[in-house]
């Protein structure tokens, strides 16, 4: 099982197969359909009209698929770009409502939880309603729960509506994935998913970008908010109007409805109709109680978790630290302070071609060689590489932060830790798929409960310690303990195939 197909088995799997170890997905249904031989059932059964049925999502052309994933990666966009363009008015937040840094800084905390709640609604919604619907109404969600961010007449307000916007603007990314396996062949896969992936992780440097010059304008801070109201409208009507269903049994449950209402075929039925939809007791099992069963006992989750939380954290840091450098030290305007954030998105564009360049080489090599099974082990690689540079970027961050020291040696030193952090970022999510591909869902589940949790505190401690200890010592605690952490992937590489063996939850390589 490649990435790609592991990724199609968390994404498209019903309910009441999570706990198997493997999953048709549902556009082998074909197959299934061959080994139904009743006459009525050849007779009722609706299924694809032969390999080529242009109705099914993975005979869309080329250009279509491009244009459809275009719209799920332009949602993971709108969503994640709002998560930090609350920063560019963090400071006349705070001067409007007299509240402290620490209190503004909760409007991105809040942001960061309401993601990590957000993905237990959209997974089950997802089941059992395609993803359409689910995207439609999570991007609706959050594009009217940014209104009341943009016209807040307190603090709040503000507060409690990006909490909402957070969890609703979640949908985008729970759903992303699934939806673009939907439509994409194993082969063209890994490349999409690193973009939908990439957005997810390079969209919150663009917030700052944009929003300092927007709130440094005479339009102000309201208008950041106003822009992400604007964008997700916009999704919205991308998603209504031409965002297809590309859930296979939806869409075959869709023809069967039309047969049925024709009268061409008044006992239309799919092979999916009689599935168990999730019930509270599953969704309360699967997304709550076993994410957490699963971090207690299993060590490649618990370390893995740690690695990319930390990293996640770091990025979300950033829209801290990098003001203080910037406008507090250099005493840059609000708008110039942003160019600096060029530098990561840079790094992150270098870090997304070195973990395509290697999935599409060395990785897929080292699937065929062994039989078409995915090694988990063999995406690590890349990982440790990522680990490497991170400190080396973070250090030169650091000890070019001084006035008197041009400013290209910070932006020279921000390209390698986003390609670090995009390499280790990407790799990890992979790895964690590959090895829990069966139960996935609930592995991701916690991982993204711990990340969300990190990367909502480190803006909040963020400013006491670049006060406290400057940027230049701040910045290399963060490097000294980046380089604690490459033995992580290290370890696994070396012994990641004995611990698997040990784990009655990983899928097995031979």
């Amino acid at each position: 099982m490649t990435m790609s197909d592991a990724a199609s088995t968390l994404f498209t799997a019903s309910s009441t197969d999570v706990e198997a170890a493997a999953v048709k997905l549902p556009n082998d249904c074909n197959e299934i359909m061959a080994k139904e031989t009743k006459e009525e059932e050849d007779g009722n059964l609706v299924t694809w009209n032969g390999p080529d049925d242009p109705e099914n999502p993975q005979n869309y052309s080329t250009p279509y698929k491009y244009f459809v994933t275009g719209i799920w990666i332009y949602g993971n966009l709108c969503a994640t770009l709002s998560s930090s363009i609350w920063s560019s008015g963090s400071k006349q937040i705070a001067a409007e409502f007299h509240q402290s840094t620490i209190v503004v800084t909760l409007g991105i905390s809040l942001f960061l939880l309401g993601f990590s709640i957000g993905p237990p609604l959209w997974g089950p919604a997802s089941e059992r309603f395609g993803r359409k619907w689910p995207m439609t109404m999570g991007m609706l969600l959050f594009t009217i729960f940014t209104i009341p961010v943009a016209v807040g007449k307190n603090i709040e307000t503000l507060l409690i509506f990006r909490f909402f916007q957070g969890a609703f603007g979640a949908a985008p990314l729970s759903l992303a994935i699934g939806g673009v396996v939907d439509i994409w062949n194993p082969e063209n896969r890994g490349i999409t998913i690193a973009a939908c992936v990439g957005t997810i992780f390079g969209s919150p440097v663009l917030g700052p970008i944009i929003g300092n010059f927007v709130a440094a304008s005479y339009l102000g801070w309201r208008w950041c908010h106003w822009l992400s109201a604007i964008m997700g409208g916009s999704a919205v009507l991308l998603i209504l109007f031409f965002l297809p269903e590309t859930l296979a049994s939806k869409v075959l449950q869709a023809r069967a409805t039309k047969l049925r209402k024709s009268g061409e075929k008044p006992g239309a039925r799919t092979i999916y109709d009689n599935k168990k939809h999730m019930g509270m007791a599953d969704v309360a099992r699967i997304y709550f109680m076993r994410p957490f069963a699963l971090l207690a006992t299993e060590p490649i989750l618990v370390l893995i978790t740690i690695y990319q939380s930390f990293i996640y954290g770091i990025l979300y840091l950033v829209f801290v630290s990098y003001p203080i450098e910037y406008v507090e030290i250099r005493h840059w305007s609000q708008g110039l302070s942003a160019l600096p954030f060029l530098g990561l998105s840079v790094g992150v564009l270098l870090g997304a071609a070195g973990v395509i360049w290697h999935t599409k080489t060395k990785f897929m090599a080292s699937v065929r060689a062994n039989g078409g099974k995915v090694i988990p082990e063999r995406r690590l690689p890349i990982m440790i590489i990522g680990g490497c540079i991170v400190p080396a970027g973070l250090f030169i961050f650091a000890w070019t932060a001084k006035p008197s020291i041009p400013w290209p040696g910070q932006v020279i030193g921000s390209i390698p830790t986003g390609a670090g952090m995009y390499m280790i970022f990407v790799q990890c999510f992979n790895y964690l798929v590959d090895v829990y591909a069966p139960i996935a869902n609930s592995a991701l589940g916690g991982n993204m409960l711990i990340r969300s949790s990190f990367a909502a505190a480190f803006p909040l401690f963020g400013p006491y310690l670049y006060h406290n200890l400057g940027v230049s010592w701040a910045t290399s605690t963060l490097a000294f303990i980046s380089i604690a952490l490459i033995p992580i992937p290290i370890f696994f590489y070396v012994y990641g195939s004995r611990i698997r063996s040990w784990s009655k939850n990983s899928v097995p390589t031979h």
